[in-house]
């Protein structure tokens, strides 16, 4: 019966009990059992007994109510009987607890006072603190100070934090993640979360209690608790600074709003400057299949042309004349009129062919891998940063960094696990990542944020000419995130916002964030020979061909000439 009376809807539910009740007690017990005592529901506990003892356990805190006569202010004596104490203060509270104790003054009056815990699992202090009064003639009077503004004050109460990162084989010290440089293995995104965490605890005087893994999202799993996510949802942690909006774990665990910082990774790299491929400049490229066959066409064209001509002109019709009169052409060996119009056409294509890649390199942008796909069928060896989402990435199968990538990520999952296999080490730190790309023949996987700050140390304006990059995970919002239906959600959200509306979030943004850096444009790619290879290589074939050409031609002239000789000596010796 209880069940169905305290079934949750979108509305919160209000119960009124009386401490008389003989199954009091056990109803305390079971609400707390199934979390009954958070924001969800709103008990009213009513004692019409007049009790006047000043308890130990009780905190009276006054400062914090309005429109109270000073006599009351300065009373530092709750008036609540002792059973009611001693069964709230065994339960589960925690500071969304939405308690408030009737106390019968007289047959006028009510005294009204609220109760809760800072978090009773966390070792925090319970709390009894009057917020109000109802008497006959002026009616209700209660404070109107926000709920979070009366329990401002934790009591310096420690709450659990689980963060990601890697100590690099130190001992962890809270200063890795909220100093203004972070240690090394550390994420700028783990820094602005918890210097953003940092901030609501200095203001309500809490302290947080660490515990570092070295992956973000798990599987859910009791027996891996080395995981953010797990750590979350089996309750063993509170809060941890960041997480992504994933909506197919909402039901794991609990999102804080607002977002604390952004999440943008790319794949960096140093553009190649040999081989063939779909990272090269087009211009340099061969001719494709259906150009060499439009020339072949044009050659027998040209063939059956010369051959009508010499039918024409009654001249012997021979194959050998017109194969080599068209091969003569293409190789400017034929007469004065057709070495003049080739010659000209071939300078107009070698300077339209030239101009196209001077243009193309001084205005167009670089040549770049414009897919992942492209990226695998590059020569470059992929490496990726030490951190807690890469190797959740490679360990989950249903984990992607874009979700319209899913099938050459996999592909690449697959090439990193074999190198791993074969002994080679795939995950680097920032800074020796960003080194072996700038070395080149390599491409190092990892936050905007990190990568920025590496390469405005390191890399000279050339270099930056010569360094792109490819998107892999577009820009995320990252929030805090706590136990699903924690008793800190509506707190955090709470503070989080006012952190917001003074500006403090995005002065800790802008203090860790670094701006990326951009080619201006100063030093222009030069054009390399090994890609201009194939222009100069058919010039090559068609000298050399024509050489050969001619010395057939003089060979033939000299033979016809000899054969005429032999001719005209046996028709006068005749």
């Amino acid at each position: 019966m209880i069940d169905l009376c305290l079934t949750h809807s979108t509305a919160p539910i209000g119960i009124l009990i009386n401490p008389k009740c003989s199954t009091f007690e056990d109803l305390m017990y079971y609400a707390s059992e199934n979390s009954f005592f958070d924001a969800r529901y709103k008990w009213l506990i009513v004692d019409e007994t007049e009790i006047i003892n000043n308890l130990s356990v009780t905190v009276n805190t006054d400062r914090y109510l309005e429109n109270f006569n000073s006599a009351e202010e300065e009373n530092n004596v709750t008036d609540i009987n002792m059973t009611i104490v001693q069964v709230l203060s065994a339960v589960n509270l925690s500071v969304d607890a939405d308690i408030t104790v009737s106390i019968t003054k007289d047959s006028r009056r009510y005294e009204l006072f609220e109760i809760f815990n800072f978090g009773k699992i966390r070792g925090g202090k319970f709390i009894i603190q009057k917020i109000g009064n109802w008497d006959e003639k002026k009616g209700l009077n209660i404070s109107k100070v926000f709920k979070y503004y009366r329990r401002w004050d934790f009591q310096n109460m420690a709450l659990k934090m689980i963060v990601a990162m890697n100590t690099l084989g130190k001992a962890f010290d809270p200063g890795m993640i909220t100093n203004r440089v972070p240690a090394p293995g550390v994420a700028v995104i783990t820094q602005t979360g918890a210097q953003v965490l940092e901030e609501v605890a200095a203001l309500h005087n809490i302290r947080y209690n660490y515990t570092v893994v070295d992956r973000w999202v798990g599987d859910y799993k009791r027996e891996h608790l080395y995981t953010v996510t797990n750590g979350l949802y089996f309750r063993e942690h509170d809060i941890t600074p960041v997480l992504r909006f994933l909506r197919n774990h909402f039901s794991r665990y609990d999102v804080l709003f607002p977002s604390v910082t952004l999440y943008e990774t790319r794949y960096y790299y140093k553009i190649p400057s040999y081989g063939i491929g779909n990272f090269e400049n087009q211009f340099l490229r061969p001719l494709s299949t259906a150009a060499w066959w439009c020339v072949v066409a044009i050659a027998i064209l040209c063939g059956i042309v010369l051959m009508l001509s010499a039918i024409v002109e009654r001249r012997p019709i021979t194959i050998d004349f017109a194969l080599f009169s068209v091969l003569a052409l293409i190789c400017q060996q034929s007469r004065k009129l057709t070495i003049l119009v080739t010659g000209l056409s071939c300078l107009l294509i070698y300077n339209y062919y030239t101009s196209s890649v001077v243009s193309w390199l001084l205005n167009g942008p670089p040549p770049s891998i414009n897919s992942l796909q492209e990226l695998l069928e590059s020569p470059l060896q992929p490496v990726f940063q030490d951190t807690g989402v890469s190797y959740s990435w490679l360990q989950l199968p249903d984990y992607y960094y874009n979700n319209k990538n899913t099938k050459a990520e996999d592909e690449l999952k697959k090439r990193l696990l074999n190198m791993k296999k074969n002994g080679k080490n795939i995950f680097k730190s920032v800074n020796d990542g960003i080194d072996l790309v700038r070395q080149g023949g390599y491409v190092y996987h990892t936050d905007t944020n990190g990568a920025n700050k590496r390469i405005s140390e390191t890399f000279t304006q050339r270099e930056l000419c010569d360094l792109d990059s490819l998107e892999s995970m577009p820009k995320y919002l990252l929030y805090p995130c706590v136990q699903k239906n924690s008793p800190y959600r509506q707190f955090y959200s709470w503070s989080l916002l006012r952190l917001k509306e003074r500006g403090i979030i995005r002065c800790i943004q802008l203090r860790t964030w670094s701006q990326g850096l951009k080619c201006d444009g100063s030093s222009p790619r030069a054009l390399a020979l090994g890609g201009a290879a194939p222009a100069f290589i058919l010039l090559a074939i068609g000298y050399v061909l024509g050489t050969i050409i001619m010395l057939l031609e003089s060979l033939k002239w000299k033979h016809e000439r000899a054969r005429l000789k032999r001719i005209q000596r046996a028709t006068l010796s005749t």
